[in-house]
């Protein structure tokens, strides 16, 4: 009897399992999102066991699912996105994000940011963020543009870096940044 219990808990264990639950989503339901919409589903997707990939280009969000269906949504001509991986020593080459896979160094780390238009003077953003579950800070920003990103951020020892990049925001940009090494700033010592 323990062992018909035993074998029935594990069928039922198996049978609610992430590999083998049905897909959140669909390339259909993916196509009705809106790019923002796109994007939050995608990080609901990260590192998923459903063969599902989500690529994030400048022109448009595009969905690959494990039964070889895809779904493109697009983003408007105005608007650019920039996911963003502040680090201290690890990181990965990467041209265009990918939000259900791509994997920064801090995880929940809090900093503050800024992004200035280089050619106008223009403050586009100046907050404090906090990095994602996934180590990635996502934005979404004005398209066309030249942006001096610099993010502060100081750790548990107070010790204080600063990582800058002029980020540009065209049709062949890069939506995955992970060049941006925080490095001790030597002016809040």
């Amino acid at each position: 009897m323990l062992k018909l219990i035993f074998i029935s808990s594990l069928l039922a264990l198996g049978a609610n399992s992430p590999a083998h639950s049905q897909t959140l989503i669909d390339a259909k339901s993916f196509k009705q999102l809106s790019y923002k919409e796109a994007v939050l589903e995608a990080h609901k997707l990260y590192k998923n066991n459903q063969g599902i990939m989500v690529k994030v280009l400048p022109n448009e969000v595009i969905a690959s699912f494990a039964d070889g269906t895809s779904a493109t949504v697009g983003i408007p001509k105005d608007k650019f996105f920039l996911s963003i991986a502040p680090f201290l020593t690890n990181t990965h080459p990467c041209t265009n994000h990918v939000p259900t896979g791509c994997t920064g160094e801090l995880v929940g780390e809090k900093m503050h940011m800024s992004a200035v238009d280089v050619n106008t003077g223009e403050e586009i953003l100046n907050q404090m963020v906090t990095t994602q579950h996934d180590g990635f800070i996502d934005f979404w920003v004005p398209r066309n543009r030249e942006l001096a990103f610099t993010f502060h951020y100081g750790d548990k020892n107070g010790i204080y870096r600063e990582a800058k990049e002029v980020l540009s925001t065209y049709g062949n940009s890069r939506t995955c940044i992970t060049t941006m090494q925080l490095s001790l700033n030597k002016t809040k010592q």
